[in-house]
């Protein structure tokens, strides 16, 4: 019957926004009744390393919102055309229109609203599909009714949406929360965006949103005042449905500055609209030639493709621990476990695209053929880069692509690096003070060589056709006499030495560049 359009990214937007999202997306759903309703949620702009924002959450949604939910995944090299012309992380119109294009064509409804509503029908054995199925064709707002932060926050429980709408409908009248607030037209009500029912043919036919519209604020108002030159008028559900708003206003979002909010000119998007098409965007809203990801979390979750592509990789311990040791005298034995280290290894790379190219820069034949497998069985299809200059590895995987260094380095989207003992047996105790032989320091050398050809091509300038810096992860790079390398060029965290492994971009300090020249000529790069 309905397809309800939201957007965000994985951040922290506003205040307390995990459990206003979670409680929103899970009343949204509790209202849903057609079997083709959803929810199409657009992460926009999330950094290639974090999740999507409704992944981060899943165990605060139903079973119900997890099952209607659909999410397109934008990423950061998909929005960067359009970083230069605005402030804004993510982008209203744009991810809007992704989602119409992508809807589910059977259903006669597209509702936009936000991630911090909740919608109260007012009969309370109604559904919301059962009023947008009984209504007239039509373009409908309602008014938003603003909710204390210190209701939603301290008495909502995130997964019990009944109950939380049983409260709501107490609330409204206990606490007099139905405060209608009348707008100029179009807009009929203040705050109109957070609900807006139009009919999707003619959101397709007014060709979307206008993606002109890049400094925030008034996406709304322009959509208002384009369907009402369409539709002739605007009506309204207050007799069927009451919005609440989970207020937050305690932290100013990204995008609230006061006085200084930068906004869509009003005159040119709102009072001087005066036809309901844009043909200039006809046959390009909602990026059709796009491929955009989509992400579900009632099936292949990136928990089970992370869980698959371990249990392929590794067989289950059979001792209950195995010890290393920070005694300063082994801080150059860099002999450690690959069996613990790989999780960290694949929790660093999951969330990219499954078509990354990796580039795979390694010492142990262990380490390559055991990640070869965690990451096919994790749903990759892009190749594993290793270089020939890397010896006796085992290549034969298929997901292995190997070629020359300078062949290989502009093809790779993401980078690891593993600085371990070539000559190292997987059942070895670690860390007892072991030398390194010379088969260690010829491997060892190949793969310093080859970082800091990588780091310092990056770090000064970046391969053609590159708009975003690729990332690096070190393997058994902490404690050890790598450590100090690898954190002179790649800005990254530090992080505990059990995980033994660090993640981050080359950094770009002007300081840098003497020690990136010393470094490239102690190693003849």
């Amino acid at each position: 019957m309905f397809s309800v359009i939201l957007y965000g990214r994985n951040d922290s937007h506003g205040y307390n926004l995990h459990k206003r999202a979670a409680i929103s997306f899970n009343a949204i759903a509790e209202v849903m009744s057609d079997p083709d309703d959803e929810i199409l949620f657009v992460d926009y702009n999330t950094p290639d390393d974090h999740p999507t924002f409704p992944e981060a959450i899943h165990d605060t949604l139903t079973e119900k919102a997890k099952k209607v939910l659909r999410i397109f995944r934008v990423r950061p090299e998909q929005h960067y055309h359009l970083k230069s012309k605005t402030h804004l992380v993510a982008l209203e119109a744009q991810s809007r229109n992704i989602a119409l294009r992508r809807s589910n064509p059977n259903n006669r409804w597209v509702l936009y609203t936000n991630t911090d509503m909740l919608l109260v029908p007012r009969r309370e054995e109604e559904s919301l599909s059962k009023i947008l199925g009984d209504v007239p064709d039509g373009f409908y707002q309602i008014p938003r009714f603003e909710l204390p932060e210190m209701l939603w926050e301290a008495a909502f429980d995130r997964r019990d949406p009944v109950g939380n709408l049983t409260k709501l409908r107490d609330w409204a009248v206990r606490f007099h929360l139905n405060q209608v607030v009348h707008n100029f037209m179009p807009m009929k009500y203040d705050a109109l965006g957070d609900f807006q029912a139009a009919l999707r043919e003619d959101m397709f036919a007014i060709h979307g949103f206008d993606e002109d519209m890049l400094l925030g604020w008034h996406c709304d108002s322009n959509l208002a005042a384009r369907l009402a030159l369409y539709r002739g008028r605007v009506d309204t559900l207050i007799d069927k449905v009451f919005g609440y708003h989970c207020d937050h206003t305690r932290v100013a979002a990204a995008n609230n500055k006061g006085r200084a909010t930068r906004m869509n000119d009003q005159n040119r998007f709102i009072w001087d609209v005066s036809s309901p098409y844009l043909p200039e965007q006809a046959d390009t809203w909602g990026w059709p030639g796009v491929e955009i990801e989509e992400v579900r979390l009632d099936r292949e979750t990136s928990y089970e493709r992370f869980t698959s592509g371990l249990a392929a990789a590794l067989d289950p311990a059979t001792e209950p621990y195995r010890s290393t040791s920070l005694d300063w005298y082994l801080y150059s034995d860099l002999s450690y476990d690959i069996r613990h280290t790989l999780p960290f290894v694949c929790d660093q790379v999951l969330t990219y695209p499954r078509s990354t190219a990796v580039m795979l820069v390694a010492t142990r034949a262990e380490f390559v053929s055991r990640f070869a497998v965690a990451w096919q069985a994790m749903g990759f299809t892009g190749p594993i880069l290793v270089p020939t200059e890397c010896q006796r590895l085992d290549t034969s995987h298929p997901s292995i692509k190997t070629g020359a260094f300078s062949d290989l380095v502009r093809m790779a989207d993401l980078f690891v690096f593993e600085f371990g003992l070539a000559t190292q047996n997987p059942d070895e105790a670690v860390r007892i003070g072991r030398p390194e032989g010379p088969l260690d320091k010829k491997s060892l050398k190949a793969v310093a060589k080859l970082f800091a050809a990588a780091a310092s091509e990056e770090a000064e300038t970046r391969p053609k056709g590159r708009r975003l810096p690729r990332r690096f992860i070190g393997v058994n790079v902490i404690y050890n006499k790598f450590w100090p390398l690898f954190t002179d060029y790649i800005g990254a965290n530090i992080n505990p030495f059990c995980s033994q492994v660090l993640a981050g971009i080359p950094r770009q300090e002007s300081s840098l560049k003497g020690k990136i020249l010393k470094f490239r000529g102690r190693y003849r790069v």
